[in-house]
C-alpha cells in the first residue's frame, strides 16, 4: 500500500474531493458488498463513515486511494 505524507495536498478543491471519495466508497461496496467483506474492523468503519459523509479531507481521501488500490 502506497504511503501519502499527511502534509501533502490533493491539489483538490472540498468539492472536488468529496465527489471523488463517493466514488471511491460506492466502487467498493459495490465490489466488496454491504458487508466489506476482506477488510479490516477499522476500514469498514471508515467506509461507512465515509458513506455519508459531507465532507472528506485529503487525509481521508489518502486512505479511500490506498483501500482502493488495495482492494480493487
Amino acid at each position: 500500500m502506497t504511503y501519502h505524507p499527511l502534509s501533502e495536498d490533493t491539489g483538490q478543491t472540498p468539492e472536488r474531493r468529496l465527489e471523488e471519495s463517493q466514488k471511491i466508497v460506492k466502487m467498493l461496496f459495490d465490489e466488496l458488498g454491504d458487508a466489506l467483506g476482506g477488510t479490516s474492523e477499522r476500514e469498514s468503519t471508515f467506509l461507512c463513515e465515509m458513506q455519508g459523509a459531507d465532507s472528506c479531507s485529503p487525509k481521508q481521501l489518502f486512505w479511500l486511494r490506498d483501500l482502493k488500490e488495495k482492494y480493487l
